[in-house]
């Protein structure tokens, strides 16, 4: 155990649990959570049932939980360049499109800029939250601009790996 150095929470690669009636980081390996002001994290094959008589409310997401179909707009996607996205990022290229934030904030960013980004985006960083991340899929709320919930999936491979991609949205 030792305390955080950052905030527990949505992390571009963990799925998100919760535990000690807070928010758990699932990622491979390792589980983390704060309980009663200490930062715990747990590594290795028995990390769930050790976690399990910490925590007893310990909840692990679900990747088989539908999330993308409550989108209101259903963004569609061509499989091809998906997959040329994942073997650009797989080459090292691109890695912002492993991050469900950055994948959002591009997505909103060209839907009220078209054209383009030029310099820094018109909806910032900061208006962006990870909701929900169950490490197949993943919900943004966005607080300013056009869209308020992104939807996005990991098409190509469901761990961490594999890139995000928008499949749908809210309006706001």
């Amino acid at each position: 155990m030792r305390f955080a150095q950052r905030n527990i929470g949505p992390y571009k690669l963990s799925a998100l649990g919760t535990a000690a009636e807070g928010p758990l980081e699932v990622l491979p390996e390792r589980l983390r959570w704060r309980q009663n002001g200490i930062e715990i994290q747990i590594e290795g094959a028995q990390r769930i049932e050790l976690a399990g008589q910490i925590a007893a409310d310990i909840a692990l997401p679900n990747s088989a939980e539908d999330l993308v179909s409550k989108a209101q707009v259903k963004v569609s996607v061509d499989n091809e360049v998906v997959a040329a996205d994942q073997k650009q990022v797989d080459r090292g290229s691109s890695p912002w499109q492993l991050d469900p934030l950055q994948v959002s904030l591009t997505f909103v960013n060209l839907k009220v800029t078209p054209e383009g980004i030029q310099g820094e985006p018109e909806i910032h960083m900061s208006s962006f939250k990870l909701v929900s991340n169950n490490s197949a899929e993943a919900v943004v709320e966005v607080t300013t601009g056009p869209i308020e919930r992104v939807y996005l999936k990991r098409l190509v491979r469901q761990d961490e790996t594999g890139i995000w991609t928008v499949v749908g949205y809210d309006p706001r």
